[in-house]
């Protein structure tokens, strides 16, 4: 399924952005001011420590954001299959201390609260077990049955100070087992690099346009602006959730266009959302640039591709205003001013793709003489909508500002 395949190359990699997105927010400096130690040896220990791991931690999503679909999935897997043993350790501990505190240590089949949470337990236990092998593509289930071992002892009958020396011991074999797993696999990412240096030294790409038809290829299979959109999406929804929820309990009441241009300038602060703007601006033009095509020519129109009408242009002009007048540095206010105004010359520059769309099309109405009255009402309209909403842009730009003249 080709399809799905896509929605998955974008979908499990827009985490390893976020986390990205998010490290890059942390002020180490500040945190790593209000340390305490016993003496400047310690805390130059500490701090070196905690900026390895911050480093580490931009390295580690890097290599997850690149790596092929095939081992994204995997790593995906491992993690759940992780949880699922997270989970079944804390389901037996919460049953064999239940059964420490209920008291009773005879056989199940005497008591029916025993003998109900011990069902239940086990069913628990079994279906985990069961997630795990399914997961890990085997038929060894046992592998992932080490939090079954209380139960056994308990179905025996066992006291319970046998119970919770089980319960730990299947707790160690659990990690022995995950800390085998883990050296065993301890070379993956070097197998992995190696692999990838041999593919790019059997392409040779040390010429320019072999490297560049490399770049390419690499855009295209990670489908670069589909993921940074998403992800700007993703961070859009959460901010419009947390800013409404914040008004709600301040109970602050801001105009609709303040609401939304305050949200967007808060998922525009680090250069990962920064591209994930820019791309969905690209895509927001490039769709309104498509809709205008499709309302004046119909599908056939939409067809006829051109490269100056992709909302490349859009998104291109978003990012260099963004960058040169230092967008991410500011303040959150400052930010969304600032915001406010290179979107309005954006909208400028798609409005006048879409007076190059539709010049054409009038001026071809009129040399046809085609006599569709729809055909020169579809026209009409568009020329009346460009003329009128450069001028309510201007008018919301001049309410949004206390302009001094």
């Amino acid at each position: 399924m080709p399809r799905l395949e896509d929605v998955a190359n974008i979908v499990l990699r827009v985490p390893c952005i976020l986390v990205l997105d998010l490290l890059y927010k942390c002020d180490i400096d500040s945190f790593t001011e209000h340390l305490r130690a016993k003496n400047e040896d310690m805390l130059f220990k500490y701090k070196y420590i905690i900026w390895n791991l911050y480093y580490l931690g931009h390295v580690i999503n890097a290599v997850v954001l690149v790596l092929p679909l095939r081992h994204i999935i995997k790593l995906y897997l491992h993690i759940l299959t992780t949880l699922l043993f997270y989970v079944g350790h804390h389901i037996s501990k919460d049953y064999v201390h239940g059964e420490v505190q209920y008291g009773y240590d005879g056989a199940l089949y005497l008591d029916s609260q025993a003998f109900n949470r011990f069902v239940s337990s086990l069913t628990s236990q079994v279906i985990l077990s069961t997630l795990c092998a399914f997961l890990m593509k085997t038929r060894k289930v046992w592998l992932f049955s080490a939090h079954l071992l209380p139960l056994l002892a308990r179905l025996c009958a066992m006291p319970h100070d046998t119970l919770l020396l089980v319960n730990s011991f299947s707790t160690v074999l659990t990690g022995i087992g995950v800390a085998m797993f883990l050296l065993s696999n301890l070379f993956v990412p070097y197998r992995l690099a190696r692999a990838a240096y041999s593919e790019l030294l059997q392409l040779e790409v040390i010429e320019l346009y072999r490297l560049l038809a490399v770049t390419i290829s690499l855009w295209n299979q990670f489908a670069v602006p589909v993921l940074f959109s998403v992800f700007w999406s993703v961070l859009f929804v959460v901010q419009l959730c947390s800013y409404s929820v914040t008004n709600n309990t301040t109970g602050s009441h801001e105009g609709v266009l303040f609401f939304l241009l305050t949200s967007v300038s808060e998922c525009c602060v680090t250069p990962y959302s920064l591209l994930g703007l820019t791309s969905v601006v690209s895509y927001l033009g490039l769709g309104l640039l498509n809709l205008t095509k499709f309302y004046l020519g119909g599908y056939t129109a939409v067809q006829n591709d051109n490269v100056m009408h992709r909302g490349v242009t859009e998104g291109v002009t978003l990012l260099l205003l963004a960058l040169q007048t230092g967008l991410l540095d500011m303040q959150a206010l400052q930010r969304t001013f600032l915001l406010s105004i290179i979107l309005f010359i954006v909208v400028t520059s798609t409005l006048q793709s879409m007076i190059e769309i539709t010049d054409p099309i009038i001026l071809a109405l009129g040399a046809s003489r085609n006599r569709s009255l729809w055909k020169h009402f579809r026209g009409l309209s568009m020329c009346l909508v460009l003329l009128v909403f450069p001028g309510y842009m201007a008018y919301k730009i001049s309410q949004f500002f206390h302009m001094d003249f």
